[in-house]
């Protein structure tokens, strides 16, 4: 994404919201793109395994797994729905936020000079963080589905350190570039 003077001037130029933020969107990079495929991708992969693993399942299946990745709770066979149907929420509820990036909160005050560079991050962020959050769902479905059939013990013990620093080191990596390109 190339931000020059011309782009400046003209962000400068636009509507601002309530805040005064100028109410602009970047546009979409190919990292951008990416994720949004990856995302799209990861919920259509998730909805299919669903499908073809709901009928085989038993009338009990895992509904919650503790700190070392065992199954510690059990549910009714239709609770396997519940995690693609978040995704599903999770998948709509992000791709709608990141269409207004001048209603965030930001670390830093956004100006005509930084708004575009911090919308731009920022979107990223959520649009990452939406394919994180399917993916993982996915793998906590896969899980399930195979602890079922005896495949496999739960989800391991190294499933919450990975999904937390999936999550929270892009965040610190996205607040200092935010604060780097303030």
């Amino acid at each position: 994404m190339i931000f020059n003077s011309n782009t400046i001037g003209a962000l400068k130029r636009t509507r601002t919201d309530k805040s005064g933020r100028p109410a602009a969107r970047p546009e979409m990079a190919p990292a951008d793109w990416l994720l949004e495929a990856l995302a799209l991708i990861g919920l259509m992969v998730l909805a299919g395994f669903a499908i073809y693993q709901y009928p085989g399942l038993p009338e009990m299946i895992p509904s919650h797994f503790n700190s070392t990745g065992t199954p510690d709770d059990y549910a009714a066979k239709d609770t396997f729905w519940l995690l693609p149907g978040i995704s599903l929420f999770i998948y709509i509820l992000l791709s709608l936020i990141s269409r207004i990036p001048q209603q965030f909160n930001y670390a830093v005050k956004i100006t005509p000079e930084n708004a575009l560079k911090q919308y731009a991050m920022a979107i990223r962020l959520i649009r990452y963080l939406k394919a994180a959050l399917i993916w993982m769902f996915f793998f906590i479905t896969r899980a399930t589905a195979q602890v079922t059939a005896n495949d496999a013990s739960g989800t391991g013990m190294f499933f919450i350190p990975v999904m937390l620093g999936g999550i929270f080191i892009p965040l610190i990596i996205y607040l200092v570039n935010s604060h780097r390109h303030r």
